[in-house]
């Protein structure tokens, strides 16, 4: 092979190679007693507005796709928390509609939001036909996600970045 060949040759092998390594994941969780998880999340909720209610337990992990260092990360954020039955209201009048673009166009679209690994706090498939949807934004400062409320009390987030 020519010099002149060989130079773009090895730029798109190296540029293929690059496309193809998967980008590193990592998550966080918020752990300890209930009152430690209540007033971890409690204060991290809260930073975009008060919270409608006191929590009764709460729930978090997110988990990191990137490092920040070749590209952006993009982050997937999932709470469980419980409120008292007697609250929803409150928070149903505290959280605004879905917006367009956050529609489902079928419980799989729900489904495919859970976290890997899996947490035992997360919602089943059998609870999704309870749920009423919200928007996440004012909750939890991002537009990419969900808000369901449950009637027994458990509320359920996922907000995400693209």
């Amino acid at each position: 092979m020519t010099a002149r060949l060989k130079s773009p040759i090895l730029c798109l092998l190296g540029a293929l190679a690059a496309c193809s390594l998967q980008a590193p994941q990592s998550f966080q969780t918020i752990d300890g007693s209930t009152a430690d998880r209540v007033a971890a999340i409690s204060k991290l909720l809260s930073r975009t507005a008060p919270l409608p209610s006191s929590l009764l337990d709460a729930h978090f992990f997110e988990q990191q796709t990137g490092d920040g260092r070749l590209g952006p990360s993009d982050f997937e954020a999932f709470y469980a928390l419980t409120v008292a039955p007697a609250h929803l209201p409150a928070w149903r009048a505290a959280l605004s509609p879905l917006k367009p673009w956050n529609h489902f166009s079928n419980d799989d679209d729900i489904k495919r939001a859970a976290p890997s690994p899996s947490q035992p706090w997360w919602l089943s498939e059998d609870d999704l036909s309870f749920l009423e949807f919200y928007s996440p934004q004012s909750l939890t400062g991002r537009a990419n996600g969900w808000v369901g409320l449950a009637p027994d009390g458990r509320i359920f987030v996922y907000a995400f970045t693209l």
